[in-house]
């Protein structure tokens, strides 16, 4: 069987020309894959946060019962940061101030 010059011509562009496009596709997909692992560990890693903000202030709660509120929030600041520290997980300072506020705002919603 033989094929005609102009047909395999057209494969061989048709080739050159999708490798390219198939190249970039496998790029577009393995970004977005790392944006969304990124995206899931955040979460993930912020989820363990709140958990240990929620146990901090609940502790701190009943130990500094009558101390100042910002003695209490030094206090959950270091114990957070240093739960943090132990697990491994980087979060900026703000992130764990929020999870703490949030923490804080849920334990009053439930006294």
């Amino acid at each position: 069987m033989t094929v005609d010059p102009f047909v395999s011509d057209l494969i061989n562009t048709l080739i050159v020309a999708l490798v390219p496009v198939g190249i970039g596709a496998l790029g577009f997909l393995a970004r977005a894959l790392i944006d969304y692992l990124k995206a899931r560990m955040g979460a993930e890693q912020y989820r363990i946060i709140e958990m240990v903000a929620a146990t901090t202030v609940a502790s701190l709660e009943q130990s500094l019962k009558g101390k100042a509120g910002q003695e209490k929030k030094d206090a959950a600041l270091a114990l957070v940061r240093a739960e943090c520290l132990k697990r491994g997980i980087k979060l900026d300072e703000s992130a764990i101030e929020s999870a703490i506020e949030a923490a804080v705002y849920r334990t009053r919603l439930t006294i």
